[in-house]
């Protein structure tokens, strides 16, 4: 006996999967509902940072090459984990100096130079807890070209514990004149304190007190321009020494002669006497 395998209506068929997708949109509906509520009952107790003003301070003159603190403050903030202070400064005139970012102690600090924009970082360590009170923080500037400098907070924002956020856009700012390098004026040089000279440029015979071609008829020695004599030998007087230099030799070689007969007779009498 043969059994026939019944058909399904189509009619029922159709049902079936109408109500599965229909479960499943429903319960994707719920969970995102679920997740929405979840969300709307934890927003309110998410205590954002708060923080009112902020100030910027630094010196009010200084000259190129030199160091420039910059000093910015954050008066009565509360749970500050993390923030971001942004300041406009030249950067034609002055340029950021690296590793000087200083910050509240127990977090990482970093400094950051874009164009004309100078950005102080600033986070918690993993067990430091956030900040509150009056929050201090600096950086250095190194001077690079003469200018009138202004430095101005544009932009704060905190960060809680919990990614909160609060932003402040009311500008602190103060100004920096940098001068140029001042140039050392030459230091007047004195003449000798000594009795004065006579001035070489005179004639022998002027009218002065000299001894000039007068009655005297001596030369001057300042004014003399006879030629004067090879270094080391004496001074040449124009005479002739080659006869006088002969006859001086003569005399000492017959000086030598009698010196040497005086000996001989003296011995010669000595060995008679001997005898």
């Amino acid at each position: 006996m043969q059994h026939r395998t019944r058909l399904r209506s189509r009619t029922t068929t159709r049902p079936t999967t109408t109500s599965r997708l229909a479960t499943t949109i429903r319960t994707a509906v719920i969970a995102t509902g679920g997740v929405g509520l979840a969300l709307l009952t934890v927003s309110p107790a998410a205590a954002a940072p708060v923080a009112t003003t902020a100030t910027i301070t630094a010196p009010a003159t200084a000259t190129v090459g030199d160091s420039i603190e910059v000093a910015l403050t954050l008066p009565a903030t509360s749970d500050v984990f993390a923030y971001q202070i942004d300041v406009a400064a030249d950067a034609d005139a002055v340029q950021v100096v690296d590793g000087s970012a200083t910050g509240p102690d127990g977090g990482f600090d970093a400094l950051e130079q874009d164009g004309d924009t100078v950005s102080l970082l600033h986070t918690r360590l993993g067990t430091s807890p956030a900040v509150s009170g009056d929050l201090a923080a600096s950086f250095d500037l190194t001077a690079t070209s003469p200018a009138t400098v202004d430095l101005a907070i544009t932009s704060v924002t905190l960060v809680a514990a919990d990614g909160s956020t609060t932003t402040l856009t009311d500008p602190a700012s103060t100004t920096v004149r940098i001068a140029a390098v001042p140039t050392p004026s030459p230091t007047p040089t004195t003449g000798p304190t000594g009795a004065p000279t006579a001035d070489p440029t005179a004639a022998p015979g002027g009218t002065g007190g000299g001894s000039g071609s007068g009655t005297g008829g001596s030369v001057d020695p300042v004014t003399d321009t006879s030629p004067a004599p090879a270094g080391g030998a004496l001074a040449w007087t124009g005479a002739d020494l080659a006869p006088w230099i002969a006859v001086s030799v003569a005399l000492l070689l017959a000086g030598g002669g009698l010196v040497v007969a005086r000996r001989r007779a003296s011995r010669a009498a000595a060995a008679e006497d001997a005898r």
